[in-house]
Formats: C-alpha cells, sequence, structure tokens
C-alpha cells in the first residue's frame, strides 16, 4: 500500500514535533517553508521551499506533490492556510471560513455575541484615532481594556490598557504584529479563578478529548506574558463540563469537523465562560506534551492521523483530568544581554522531565516583553498540586536566566 503523504507547515523546533509522529505513523512527510535550515527539515522525508503564510503558493506545491494531508501545528497564522488547501483539494480538515473566523480576534467577538455567548464588548480599528475615540466612549474611570493585533499569537503585542496615553503608546507596536493591519480593543474581563488553557480534540464534528491548564501569568513592561500552564486544573468539575457544552455549541455552529484547537478562556463574576482565543491547531509551547504527561492522551499521534483522514483510537471520556501533577515553565531574563546559562536548584533539576531550548548561548536576549523572549520550554512532574504550584510561586528560587 502506498504511503500517504502529509504537509508539515513550518520546521520550526517545536513544529518538528509533528514531522517527527507523522514518521513514526509511517507516512511520508513533507516539511514545508522558507528556512532551509529548521529542524524539521532534517528528520522529514522531503523539504519544499514555499513561503508558508502565501495560501496559493502553499497550494500549488500541496497539488504538484499530491499531498493527502496538511498540518499547520502550533500556528494560529498558517491555521487558515492549511484549511484553504484542504478545502481546495477536498483534503480533511475544516471550513476555510470557519477557521479564518476563529484566527481573527474580531470576526470570533462579532461570531459569539451574534450566536449568545458571553463576550466583552470589543471593536478592531485600522488607525489609533478611531481606537482612543472608542476605548473614550466605552471604558469608565478606572476600568481596563485588552488591546491586541487581532490576527496573532503568542502574546506578541498585547497590552493591558487603562487610559488613552498608555493605548497611544503602545499603539505602534500592537498594531506591527498584526498581519491584516487590524487591532481590537476589547473590555478587560475580571475573572474568577485562573485564566484557562488547553487543547480539545474534535472528530466527526465531536469534542473527543478535553484537557484544561491553569494559566500562570507575569507582568512585563505592560505586556501579559503567561509564564507556565500547570495541571490538573483548579476549576471545578460543574465549570469543566459548562466549557465542554459551551465548546460544543460552538463547534456545531461554525461546523468545525475534525482535528485539534487549543482553548484560551475564563470564568467570569457573573459565573460566564468567556472564551478568549481559540486557535484551530494544537497548542503552542508543546501543550500535546503536557497533555500527553499529565493525562495519557497522545494528541500527535490523533493530529497526524485526523489530516489524512484515517480511523482514530477509541477513546471512552472526553473529558480527561490528570492523574499526574505536570507542569511548564518559560523562563525569561531580567535584564538585556547576551545568554550564558540557565540556571537549576537541585531540586527543580530533579523534578525536570523534559528542555526543548529556544535560543542557543550568546544570543542576545531581552527583558521579559513577550512570548517571543523566552529561552526554553521546561516541563516538570510534581508529587502533588500544592508542591507544584508553591513551586512555580517560588521560581526564581529555582530557575535563572544568567545574562552577560
Amino acid at each position: 500500500m502506498e504511503q500517504k503523504r502529509i504537509m508539515v507547515l513550518g520546521g520550526n523546533i517545536v513544529q518538528t514535533e509533528a514531522t517527527l509522529e507523522a514518521k513514526r505513523q509511517g507516512y511520508y512527510v513533507i516539511s514545508a517553508d522558507l528556512h532551509e535550515g529548521n529542524p524539521g527539515h532534517k528528520v522529514a522525508d522531503e523539504y519544499c521551499k514555499v513561503d508558508i503564510v502565501d495560501k496559493e503558493a502553499v497550494l500549488r506545491e500541496a497539488k504538484r506533490l499530491n499531498i493527502d494531508g496538511i498540518v499547520p501545528y502550533s500556528s494560529d497564522t498558517l491555521a487558515p492556510i492549511a484549511a484553504y488547501v484542504a478545502e481546495e483539494m477536498g483534503l480533511p480538515g475544516n471550513p476555510y471560513k470557519a477557521v479564518c473566523t476563529l484566527t481573527h480576534k474580531d470576526l470570533f467577538r462579532k461570531f459569539l455575541r451574534d450566536n449568545g455567548f458571553c463576550t466583552p464588548w470589543a471593536e478592531s480599528f485600522t488607525n489609533l484615532e478611531e481606537a482612543i475615540l472608542y476605548f473614550r466612549d466605552k471604558s469608565k474611570e478606572g476600568s481596563k481594556a485588552i488591546m491586541k493585533p487581532v490576527d496573532s499569537a503568542g502574546s506578541r503585542g498585547v497590552f493591558a490598557i487603562t487610559n488613552e496615553d498608555e493605548l497611544t503608546e503602545h499603539w505602534e507596536e500592537s498594531f506591527s504584529y498584526s498581519i491584516c493591519g487590524r487591532v481590537i480593543v476589547e473590555k478587560f474581563i475580571e475573572k474568577v479563578g485562573h485564566q484557562l488553557d488547553g487543547d480539545i480534540f474534535l472528530d466527526n464534528g465531536k469534542i473527543i478529548f478535553a484537557g484544561f491548564c491553569d494559566q500562570h501569568h507575569v507582568v512585563g513592561k505592560s505586556a501579559l506574558v503567561p509564564v507556565s500552564l500547570s495541571t490538573p486544573s483548579e476549576l471545578s468539575p460543574e465549570m469543566k463540563q459548562k466549557a465542554i457544552d459551551e465548546l460544543q455549541r460552538l463547534f456545531t455552529l461554525l461546523d468545525m469537523r475534525t482535528g485539534p484547537c487549543n482553548v484560551e478562556f475564563v470564568v467570569g463574576k457573573d459565573g460566564g465562560i468567556y472564551f478568549l482565543d481559540l486557535g484551530p491547531r494544537n497548542g503552542g509551547c508543546n501543550i500535546p506534551y503536557l497533555e500527553e504527561k499529565a493525562t495519557g492522551f497522545k494528541e500527535n499521534i490523533y493530529t497526524v492521523r485526523a489530516a489524512v483522514g484515517d480511523e482514530l483510537p477509541k477513546r471512552d471520556n472526553v473529558l480527561c483530568d490528570s492523574t499526574n501533577y505536570v507542569m511548564y515553565y518559560r523562563p525569561y531574563a531580567n535584564e538585556n544581554g547576551r545568554y550564558k546559562e540557565l540556571w537549576m536548584s537541585d531540586y527543580f533539576r530533579d523534578k525536570v522531565i523534559n528542555i526543548t531550548h529556544l535560543i542557543n548561548i550568546g544570543d542576545d536576549i531581552q527583558l521579559t516583553h513577550n512570548g517571543n523572549d523566552t529561552v526554553a520550554v521546561i516541563f516538570a512532574k510534581f508529587n502533588n498540586q500544592q508542591e507544584m504550584l508553591d513551586t512555580i510561586d517560588n521560581m526564581s528560587e529555582h530557575l535563572r536566566v544568567i545574562t552577560e
């Protein structure tokens, strides 16, 4: 039987996980992007040099290579590209229109509002003056808003705004991260408990897996940067089920059919589920690895098999609570300089189960500013939840980025 051919968009260190899993599953893997030196290309069966944010260029190459499936691993930017190619070629995937709705925050907010989901006031803008007028009209004394590009991920260009001066100060940076040239200004939601993050998996339009993690943040230069995920989440079983029910309603309305979806949401003080972002792809920073170590769900196997339409392993339960206490942590520098060393305490080193290094010794690094600034993603396993949470809260005692 001829091997099925799967194209993985992107070959960076994280996206290489998809390539490796596709190889393990017996597929012929084509790794695609413009960067010939990326590690994913070295382990793939074939390298395709193409601008992977140009959907027509990717479609031409996909047809030429006669692919059977396409994976936009851990990238909101690439998810619409993959959906477009799959739709044009009749491959397994989700509707292009639905994927564009999910990956553009202004379209997503409108969809939520039109369909009765909890959502804050929000509007997108192409110029600063209109954004200021909107913020002036909507905000009240002491209220807070969030400004961010409508189509970026990884906390790039995301700022908390409390006045017009801050909006003006951060506008250009936020705008610079938007591919389509739009920035959204929306109400800051007062939440109860942690912000939630995790991956969902769909098969034939139904949620077959839901793994929720608690998100922990660090604030630097007004940018809201998630520094850690921990699981199991402290969210109550009732609220987890409420989130799953709302997600299923959302996916059904959009006719989403298959594959992974990363979700970030909060529970508001009114008890409502507020979806902040819903990316139709695997979670970044190798969340599939975190989910697997915590719950046993092998998300990458499901991802590559779903991409080519192969049968997925059967599951009994949708909500997959963690049986292990696992977290990841993204260390950041406290000052600008050259990366010299990642120092760990003996205690923390014994807890570490995996490290993905994102930069090299000697590379320039800057003070925490957004999701680009981390030096690594470190996964660790603990004996109980309190030990895990205490370690996260006191991480400066166990982990430091040394610069020179």
